[in-house]
């Protein structure tokens, strides 16, 4: 299998000492996996019953990274609220642009206090949904959970192209080091 080429020093996140650094530290994981990433390998399919693309894949976690970091400016937060088709989703240019522009919003909330309240609403459902409160916190841990388990996918996807990724990239932290 070829080494996909990032270098393995990259993968910070693991050493991050604050909750808001650990999830920059997975932005920057995502963007050393996206530097040398061709459009065509973006979008490829490379396996049948996976469903989207790795462009796919990113598009979908920055919005829901979008959605932590707008949390307190809205009164209600959707994750299920998506733009799909987006340009993230073909070009590896603007996924990394935006993921600039997420660290940047993530740098800049650090300070905000993770026990802040806010109102989440979810689909269950297709006719159904629910609305409950959680905190900064809870969705901070949601939005790192989500982010490491679809960049265990985008390892599967590279690893169906004949790539590999650096040592931790799409490891939760509390998956024992082997």
């Amino acid at each position: 299998m070829a080494h996909y080429s990032v270098a393995h020093d990259t993968l910070r996140h693991q050493a991050a000492s604050t909750p808001s650094q650990a999830l920059e530290g997975l932005l920057d994981d995502l963007a050393a996996v996206l530097v040398r990433m061709t459009p065509d390998l973006y979008t490829a399919r490379p396996a049948e019953k996976v469903s989207g693309s790795i462009g796919e894949h990113v598009r979908h976690t920055l919005d829901h990274i979008r959605v932590f970091v707008a949390l307190g400016s809205t009164t209600t937060v959707s994750y299920d609220c998506r733009e799909r088709g987006t340009s993230v989703e073909t070009d590896p240019g603007a996924a990394l642009r935006q993921i600039f522009s997420l660290r940047s919003a993530i740098r800049q909330q650090s300070a905000r206090d993770l026990d802040e309240p806010v109102q989440i609403t979810a689909l269950v459902s297709s006719e159904s949904s629910v609305r409950g409160w959680s905190t900064r916190a809870r969705e901070l841990a949601f939005v790192v959970s989500h982010t490491v388990h679809h960049q265990a996918i985008i390892a599967l996807l590279l690893a169906f192209l004949g790539l590999s990724v650096p040592g931790r990239f799409g490891y939760a932290p509390s998956t024992p080091r082997v």
